[in-house]
């Protein structure tokens, strides 16, 4: 059955889930199925464009099977996808509806429906045409709130070998390789391989001569990298999925911090009521709230402390 089976996955911490139960992997699936099941994203363009997707990717008379959670607006997907395709059924169970449809031979009922959701999955600019950008992401069509504070805090004089975690479609690496000229690299990490993507085309005009590299990477269980860094900057999530999760944040200091080396700094921005003070004292010999506004506020972190936060560099 899994020479037969091939599981897409885009979310790193889920991708990573796949390869470890040794299901064959794939970003993006080429060629056509009878059988194609998806779980969308939860922000409604997105959610369209993986419907659209998983149509294109079926053979003529295969079925598609969507299942949404019911808080997600499942009953609209579904009524949009009949609106779309035709001939949808469903059924609705443990707060989730499945929805399935089968493509014709003949042209979808609504080609012109289908084209659009198309279109949520292409790369578009916004913010005045400054950034690519793509629906879905976080904070995909304006700069949010707490990235443009950092920004404003953040010291010009940043050198050396830095780190961006968390590094969505590449704001804050953006801006420090525009405005930290003695910066000579620079490690982006996200999770999602779309931000990525787009991250790597927004930085590519950034006309730096700084080396930027890209992972695809969960940050929350660690680097997985040599390199000490002179500096680290992020704006880490605090939410998994719906759900606030502050662990998600302290995850991402212990990671910087296992990252820096001495004499190291760490600036990230975060809601103010998010508890990260304990840690960042723990973590670093100096660590202070340089700026508090617009509900949020901007740490410093400098020279991590020896001990446990530091693993053992390995031998060459």
């Amino acid at each position: 059955m899994q020479e037969r089976l091939t599981c897409a996955q885009r979310y790193k911490p889920l991708a990573d889930a796949v390869i470890a139960a040794g299901m064959p992997f794939s970003k993006a699936p080429e060629g056509t199925f009878d059988l194609v099941m998806v779980i969308p994203d939860r922000q409604r363009q997105r959610l369209y464009s993986d419907l659209a997707r998983a149509y294109d990717l079926l053979t003529p008379g295969g079925t598609m099977v969507a299942v949404v959670p019911n808080d997600w607006g499942a009953k609209r997907a579904e009524e949009a996808l009949g609106k779309a395709v035709g001939g949808v059924k469903s059924l609705s169970k443990k707060h989730c509806r499945a929805f399935w449809a089968h493509k014709t031979p003949s042209s979808p009922k609504n080609p012109a429906m289908l084209e659009e959701w198309r279109d949520y999955g292409v790369l578009r600019r916004e913010m005045d045409g400054r950034f690519w950008t793509l629906p879905g992401l976080f904070s995909w069509d304006h700069v949010d709130v707490g990235s443009q504070v950092l920004v404003e805090h953040l010291p010009k004089t940043l050198s050396g070998h830095g780190a961006d975690l968390g590094a969505g479609w590449g704001f804050l690496s953006d801006h420090i390789l525009r405005t930290c000229h003695d910066v000579r690299a620079l490690d982006c990490f996200e999770a999602d391989f779309d931000a990525l993507e787009v991250a790597r085309r927004n930085l590519g005009s950034a006309m730096s001569p700084a080396r930027v590299r890209l992972h695809w990477q969960d940050v929350t269980v660690g680097l997985n990298n040599d390199v000490r860094y002179d500096f680290i900057v992020m704006n880490p999530p605090f939410h998994d999925g719906r759900d606030a999760d502050p662990m998600l944040g302290l995850r991402f200091i212990t990671s910087a911090v296992q990252a820096l080396r001495t004499g190291g700094q760490l600036w990230l921005v975060a809601n103010k009521h998010l508890p990260y003070e304990n840690l960042m004292s723990e973590c670093f010999e100096t660590a202070t709230t340089v700026h508090e506004s617009a509900g949020f506020k901007v740490m410093h972190g400098q020279n991590p402390t020896k001990g446990q936060w530091h693993r053992p560099r390995k031998r060459r």
